[in-house]
Protein backbone atom coordinates (compact mmCIF):
# COMPACT_ATOMS: atom_id res chain seq x y z
CA UNK A 1 0.00 0.00 0.00
CA UNK A 2 2.25 2.76 -1.23
CA UNK A 3 -0.70 5.18 -1.00
CA UNK A 4 -1.00 4.73 2.77
CA UNK A 5 -2.15 8.00 4.34
CA UNK A 6 -2.89 9.05 7.91
CA UNK A 7 -6.57 8.56 7.15
CA UNK A 8 -6.16 5.01 5.87
CA UNK A 9 -3.69 4.25 8.66
CA UNK A 10 -6.28 5.25 11.26
CA UNK A 11 -8.87 3.07 9.55
CA UNK A 12 -6.51 0.09 9.51
CA UNK A 13 -5.59 0.52 13.19
CA UNK A 14 -9.27 0.82 14.15
CA UNK A 15 -10.03 -2.57 12.60
CA UNK A 16 -8.78 -6.10 13.18
CA UNK A 17 -5.10 -6.77 13.82
CA UNK A 18 -3.23 -5.27 10.84
CA UNK A 19 -0.70 -7.23 8.84
CA UNK A 20 2.89 -6.24 8.30
CA UNK A 21 2.28 -5.76 4.57
CA UNK A 22 -0.59 -3.34 5.26
CA UNK A 23 1.66 -1.21 7.43
CA UNK A 24 4.92 -1.66 5.56
CA UNK A 25 4.97 1.95 4.21
CA UNK A 26 4.88 3.11 7.84
CA UNK A 27 7.14 0.48 9.38
CA UNK A 28 9.81 0.33 6.68
CA UNK A 29 9.76 3.82 5.15
CA UNK A 30 10.85 4.39 1.58
CA UNK A 31 11.53 7.46 -0.52
CA UNK A 32 14.25 8.83 1.75
CA UNK A 33 16.56 11.38 0.15
CA UNK A 34 19.49 11.90 2.46
CA UNK A 35 21.04 15.17 3.39
CA UNK A 36 24.46 15.57 1.82
CA UNK A 37 27.24 17.79 3.15
CA UNK A 38 30.68 18.33 1.67
CA UNK A 39 34.07 19.35 3.05
CA UNK A 40 36.15 21.56 0.77
CA UNK A 41 39.59 19.94 0.50
CA UNK A 42 41.19 23.33 -0.21
CA UNK A 43 39.93 24.77 3.09
CA UNK A 44 39.65 21.76 5.41
CA UNK A 45 42.28 21.48 8.16
CA UNK A 46 41.26 17.92 9.13
CA UNK A 47 40.30 18.96 12.68
CA UNK A 48 37.33 16.57 12.67
CA UNK A 49 34.92 18.90 14.47
CA UNK A 50 32.29 18.34 11.77
CA UNK A 51 32.43 14.63 12.62
CA UNK A 52 32.20 15.24 16.36
CA UNK A 53 29.29 17.65 16.04
CA UNK A 54 27.17 15.35 13.87
CA UNK A 55 24.54 13.73 16.13
CA UNK A 56 24.09 10.74 13.82
CA UNK A 57 27.80 10.28 13.07
CA UNK A 58 27.24 10.68 9.32
CA UNK A 59 30.87 11.59 8.63
CA UNK A 60 34.08 9.58 8.51
CA UNK A 61 37.65 10.61 7.82
CA UNK A 62 38.75 9.83 4.27
CA UNK A 63 42.11 8.42 3.33
CA UNK A 64 43.10 11.91 2.24
CA UNK A 65 42.33 13.22 5.77
CA UNK A 66 39.29 15.08 4.46
CA UNK A 67 35.96 14.15 6.13
CA UNK A 68 33.39 12.53 3.86
CA UNK A 69 29.87 11.21 4.26
CA UNK A 70 29.62 7.52 5.14
CA UNK A 71 28.15 5.06 2.65
CA UNK A 72 25.26 4.20 4.98
CA UNK A 73 23.79 6.97 7.11
CA UNK A 74 20.81 9.24 7.69
CA UNK A 75 21.56 12.97 7.61
CA UNK A 76 18.53 14.97 8.72
CA UNK A 77 20.06 18.32 7.74
CA UNK A 78 20.59 19.93 11.13
CA UNK A 79 23.75 21.62 9.71
CA UNK A 80 25.55 21.40 13.07
CA UNK A 81 28.63 20.22 11.21
CA UNK A 82 28.59 23.46 9.24
CA UNK A 83 28.70 25.77 12.26
CA UNK A 84 31.39 23.74 14.07
CA UNK A 85 33.88 24.07 11.23
CA UNK A 86 36.45 26.76 12.13
CA UNK A 87 37.49 27.38 8.51
CA UNK A 88 34.08 27.38 6.74
CA UNK A 89 34.99 24.29 4.75
CA UNK A 90 31.60 22.57 5.07
CA UNK A 91 28.76 23.26 2.65
CA UNK A 92 25.24 22.01 1.97
CA UNK A 93 24.88 19.88 -1.15
CA UNK A 94 21.41 18.42 -0.55
CA UNK A 95 18.86 18.56 2.25
CA UNK A 96 16.95 15.68 3.77
CA UNK A 97 13.53 14.90 2.33
CA UNK A 98 11.14 12.05 1.61
CA UNK A 99 9.40 11.76 -1.75
CA UNK A 100 6.28 9.86 -2.80
CA UNK A 101 6.06 7.79 0.37
CA UNK A 102 4.26 7.82 3.74
CA UNK A 103 6.70 10.24 5.34
CA UNK A 104 6.58 12.71 2.45
CA UNK A 105 5.41 15.50 4.74
CA UNK A 106 6.35 18.43 2.48
CA UNK A 107 9.97 19.51 2.50
CA UNK A 108 10.17 23.08 1.22
CA UNK A 109 13.37 24.89 0.36
CA UNK A 110 15.68 26.30 3.01
CA UNK A 111 16.45 29.94 3.72
CA UNK A 112 18.65 31.90 6.09
CA UNK A 113 16.84 34.39 8.34
CA UNK A 114 15.12 37.23 6.49
CA UNK A 115 16.74 40.64 6.92
CA UNK A 116 15.36 42.45 9.99
CA UNK A 117 13.21 45.52 9.42
CA UNK A 118 11.67 48.05 11.77
CA UNK A 119 7.96 48.87 12.07
CA UNK A 120 8.17 51.10 8.99
CA UNK A 121 9.82 48.35 6.93
CA UNK A 122 13.25 49.95 6.96
CA UNK A 123 16.49 47.96 7.52
CA UNK A 124 17.11 47.34 11.20
CA UNK A 125 19.18 45.18 13.57
CA UNK A 126 18.27 42.03 15.44
CA UNK A 127 17.53 42.50 19.13
CA UNK A 128 19.63 40.63 21.67
CA UNK A 129 16.82 38.13 22.22
CA UNK A 130 16.46 37.53 18.48
CA UNK A 131 20.21 36.96 18.13
CA UNK A 132 20.11 34.33 20.88
CA UNK A 133 17.21 32.58 19.12
CA UNK A 134 18.84 32.63 15.68
CA UNK A 135 22.32 31.58 16.80
CA UNK A 136 21.17 28.88 19.22
CA UNK A 137 22.08 25.36 18.18
CA UNK A 138 21.68 22.09 20.05
CA UNK A 139 24.90 21.28 21.92
CA UNK A 140 25.87 17.62 22.28
CA UNK A 141 29.57 18.02 23.09
CA UNK A 142 30.20 19.28 26.61
CA UNK A 143 33.19 20.00 28.77
CA UNK A 144 33.48 18.04 32.00
CA UNK A 145 33.29 21.26 34.02
CA UNK A 146 30.28 21.29 36.37
CA UNK A 147 27.60 23.91 35.86
CA UNK A 148 27.45 26.25 38.89
CA UNK A 149 24.19 25.79 40.78
CA UNK A 150 23.37 29.53 40.77
CA UNK A 151 23.27 29.36 36.96
CA UNK A 152 21.14 26.21 36.99
CA UNK A 153 18.76 28.01 39.34
CA UNK A 154 18.43 30.89 36.88
CA UNK A 155 17.65 28.43 34.09
CA UNK A 156 15.00 26.74 36.23
CA UNK A 157 13.46 30.09 37.06
CA UNK A 158 13.13 30.83 33.35
CA UNK A 159 11.16 27.59 33.05
CA UNK A 160 9.08 28.24 36.16
CA UNK A 161 7.94 31.59 34.77
CA UNK A 162 6.90 30.19 31.40
CA UNK A 163 3.29 30.77 30.26
CA UNK A 164 0.74 27.98 30.65
CA UNK A 165 -2.90 27.63 29.68
CA UNK A 166 -5.22 28.49 32.57
CA UNK A 167 -2.07 29.09 34.63
CA UNK A 168 -1.92 25.32 35.20
CA UNK A 169 1.89 25.29 35.43
CA UNK A 170 1.85 21.49 34.99
CA UNK A 171 5.59 21.00 35.32
CA UNK A 172 8.01 19.64 37.87
CA UNK A 173 11.79 19.83 37.54
CA UNK A 174 14.33 17.33 38.85
CA UNK A 175 18.02 18.20 38.48
CA UNK A 176 20.77 15.58 38.41
CA UNK A 177 24.40 16.70 38.63
CA UNK A 178 25.81 13.67 40.48
CA UNK A 179 28.17 11.95 37.96
CA UNK A 180 27.59 8.49 39.43
CA UNK A 181 23.80 8.79 39.18
CA UNK A 182 24.09 10.20 35.67
CA UNK A 183 26.08 7.11 34.67
CA UNK A 184 23.38 4.87 36.16
CA UNK A 185 20.70 6.78 34.26
CA UNK A 186 22.66 6.46 31.01
CA UNK A 187 23.01 2.69 31.39
CA UNK A 188 19.36 2.22 32.36
CA UNK A 189 17.94 4.35 29.54
CA UNK A 190 20.25 2.74 26.99
CA UNK A 191 18.92 -0.68 27.99
CA UNK A 192 15.34 0.51 27.45
CA UNK A 193 15.99 1.88 23.97
CA UNK A 194 18.23 -1.00 22.95
CA UNK A 195 15.36 -3.36 23.74
CA UNK A 196 12.82 -1.26 21.87
CA UNK A 197 15.17 -0.97 18.90
CA UNK A 198 15.17 -4.75 18.72
CA UNK A 199 11.37 -4.70 18.57
CA UNK A 200 11.32 -2.01 15.88
CA UNK A 201 13.69 -3.98 13.67
CA UNK A 202 11.71 -7.24 14.02
CA UNK A 203 8.96 -7.56 11.42
CA UNK A 204 6.93 -9.62 13.88
CA UNK A 205 7.46 -7.69 17.11
CA UNK A 206 7.03 -4.23 15.57
CA UNK A 207 3.32 -4.94 15.05
CA UNK A 208 2.94 -4.95 18.83
CA UNK A 209 3.99 -1.29 18.89
CA UNK A 210 1.88 0.31 16.17
CA UNK A 211 -1.22 0.85 18.31
CA UNK A 212 0.68 2.16 21.32
CA UNK A 213 3.00 4.82 19.85
CA UNK A 214 2.46 7.78 17.48
CA UNK A 215 3.09 7.24 13.77
CA UNK A 216 5.84 9.87 13.84
CA UNK A 217 8.05 7.58 15.91
CA UNK A 218 8.49 5.44 12.78
CA UNK A 219 9.92 8.42 10.87
CA UNK A 220 13.30 7.32 9.43
CA UNK A 221 15.06 10.13 11.30
CA UNK A 222 13.68 8.99 14.64
CA UNK A 223 14.43 5.36 13.89
CA UNK A 224 18.01 6.10 12.87
CA UNK A 225 18.47 8.10 16.06
CA UNK A 226 17.22 5.09 18.00
CA UNK A 227 19.68 2.84 16.18
CA UNK A 228 22.51 5.27 17.04
CA UNK A 229 21.48 5.05 20.70
CA UNK A 230 21.36 1.25 20.52
CA UNK A 231 24.89 1.16 19.02
CA UNK A 232 26.11 3.73 21.60
CA UNK A 233 27.17 6.05 18.80
CA UNK A 234 24.85 8.59 20.41
CA UNK A 235 24.54 8.90 24.17
CA UNK A 236 21.19 9.50 25.84
CA UNK A 237 22.53 12.35 27.99
CA UNK A 238 25.58 13.31 25.86
CA UNK A 239 27.92 13.13 28.90
CA UNK A 240 26.44 16.43 30.06
CA UNK A 241 27.35 17.50 33.62
CA UNK A 242 23.77 18.56 34.37
CA UNK A 243 20.48 16.98 33.31
CA UNK A 244 17.02 18.35 34.08
CA UNK A 245 14.01 16.05 33.98
CA UNK A 246 10.85 17.94 33.07
CA UNK A 247 7.81 16.20 34.47
CA UNK A 248 4.21 16.81 33.47
CA UNK A 249 1.03 16.19 35.45
CA UNK A 250 -1.48 14.11 33.45
CA UNK A 251 -4.40 15.61 35.38
CA UNK A 252 -3.62 19.04 33.96
CA UNK A 253 -4.24 20.33 30.44
CA UNK A 254 -1.65 19.57 27.74
CA UNK A 255 1.36 18.84 29.98
CA UNK A 256 3.50 17.87 26.98
CA UNK A 257 2.99 21.24 25.29
CA UNK A 258 3.66 23.15 28.47
CA UNK A 259 6.80 21.11 29.16
CA UNK A 260 8.04 22.27 25.76
CA UNK A 261 7.19 25.89 26.47
CA UNK A 262 8.96 25.81 29.84
CA UNK A 263 11.89 23.93 28.34
CA UNK A 264 12.39 26.43 25.55
CA UNK A 265 12.47 29.25 28.09
CA UNK A 266 15.19 27.29 29.86
CA UNK A 267 16.98 26.69 26.56
CA UNK A 268 17.25 30.39 25.73
CA UNK A 269 18.21 31.28 29.29
CA UNK A 270 21.03 28.71 29.22
CA UNK A 271 22.40 30.03 25.92
CA UNK A 272 22.25 33.62 27.19
CA UNK A 273 24.41 32.50 30.14
CA UNK A 274 27.08 31.05 27.86
CA UNK A 275 25.97 27.45 28.34
CA UNK A 276 25.05 24.72 25.88
CA UNK A 277 21.66 23.04 25.94
CA UNK A 278 20.14 20.04 24.19
CA UNK A 279 16.80 18.29 24.39
CA UNK A 280 16.92 14.53 24.89
CA UNK A 281 13.54 12.89 24.59
CA UNK A 282 15.36 9.57 24.92
CA UNK A 283 15.82 10.53 28.58
CA UNK A 284 12.09 9.94 29.00
CA UNK A 285 12.98 6.25 28.88
CA UNK A 286 13.00 6.44 32.69
CA UNK A 287 9.19 6.24 32.48
CA UNK A 288 9.67 2.51 31.82
CA UNK A 289 11.77 2.03 34.98
CA UNK A 290 9.61 2.29 38.14
CA UNK A 291 12.49 2.24 40.63
CA UNK A 292 14.23 5.15 38.92
CA UNK A 293 10.98 7.09 38.61
CA UNK A 294 10.48 6.63 42.34
CA UNK A 295 14.01 7.79 43.07
CA UNK A 296 13.47 10.88 40.91
CA UNK A 297 10.30 11.62 42.83
CA UNK A 298 7.88 11.05 39.96
CA UNK A 299 4.76 9.01 40.61
CA UNK A 300 1.24 8.94 39.23
CA UNK A 301 -0.06 11.33 37.84
CA UNK A 302 3.43 12.60 36.97
CA UNK A 303 5.42 11.40 33.97
CA UNK A 304 8.72 12.58 32.54
CA UNK A 305 7.83 14.51 29.39
CA UNK A 306 11.40 15.16 28.29
CA UNK A 307 14.91 15.81 29.58
CA UNK A 308 17.37 18.58 28.86
CA UNK A 309 21.15 18.43 29.01
CA UNK A 310 23.18 21.45 30.08
CA UNK A 311 26.89 22.21 30.20
CA UNK A 312 29.70 24.29 28.78
CA UNK A 313 30.23 23.65 25.03
CA UNK A 314 33.45 21.79 24.25
CA UNK A 315 33.91 23.84 21.07
CA UNK A 316 31.95 26.36 18.99
CA UNK A 317 28.45 25.03 18.46
CA UNK A 318 26.52 28.22 17.76
CA UNK A 319 25.73 30.01 14.54
CA UNK A 320 23.00 30.78 12.05
CA UNK A 321 21.96 28.01 9.66
CA UNK A 322 19.17 27.86 7.07
CA UNK A 323 15.79 26.39 7.92
CA UNK A 324 12.74 25.27 5.93
CA UNK A 325 10.65 28.17 4.70
CA UNK A 326 7.08 26.97 4.37
CA UNK A 327 4.67 29.31 2.56
CA UNK A 328 3.06 31.79 4.95
CA UNK A 329 -0.57 32.72 4.36
CA UNK A 330 -1.62 36.29 5.19
CA UNK A 331 -5.16 37.63 5.56
CA UNK A 332 -4.55 41.38 5.44
CA UNK A 333 -7.13 44.12 5.97
CA UNK A 334 -9.29 44.73 2.90
CA UNK A 335 -8.01 41.76 0.91
CA UNK A 336 -10.60 39.56 -0.81
CA UNK A 337 -8.34 36.52 -0.84
CA UNK A 338 -5.32 35.31 1.10
CA UNK A 339 -1.82 36.34 0.11
CA UNK A 340 0.57 33.40 0.13
CA UNK A 341 4.16 34.44 0.75
CA UNK A 342 6.79 32.10 -0.65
Amino acid sequence: MKDLTMGTLEQILAGPAPTFEELKPLLRPEGVINGVMKADSDKCNSCGLCMKNCPFRCWEMGEDKIPKMKSNYICFSCFNCLIACPVDAVSVVQTFSVKDAFFDTDFPGIKLPLDPKDAQGKPSEWTEVERVILNRRSVRNFKKDPVPEPLIRRILEAGRFAPSGGNHQPWKFVVVTDPEFLCQLEVACHAVWEGLHGMFTSDEQVLNLVKTIPAGVFDPRVQYGLSCIARKELLVFFDAPAVVFIGGNKKMANPEIHAGIAGQNMNLAAVSLGLGFCWSNFGAGVNFIPEIMAKLGYGDPWTVQTTVCIGYPKFKQQGVVPRHFRPITWFRPGSEKPDIET
